[in-house]
């Protein structure tokens, strides 16, 4: 289970990552992974107003030293290999 304040984080993160801050986004947890000091978390973003996917996302967070690697892509497929490749 994900709490808000992981939830909010994360999204505002991508929402910066993908210039999208001044968009209303809707963020749909796909899976979720804790792994050592890590967590690696697959996301599909949608856009309130249309109802529409943006991008499917997969970040890995290293919290010993405070980083994000994110890849988003359109193609779900590809995301996820992507997320099961990620440590």
């Amino acid at each position: 289970m994900i709490d808000y304040a992981f939830y909010k984080r994360v999204m505002e993160f991508l929402a910066r990552y993908l210039g999208l801050e001044n968009e209303p986004l809707y963020m749909s947890v796909l899976r979720y992974d804790n792994v050592l000091n890590r967590i690696k978390v697959l996301i599909a973003i949608y856009g309130v107003k249309t109802n529409e996917l943006i991008t499917y996302c997969a970040v890995r967070f290293d919290n010993m030293v405070g980083k994000a690697e994110p890849t988003c892509n359109g193609d779900r497929k590809y995301v996820e290999r992507v997320y099961e490749e990620m440590a």
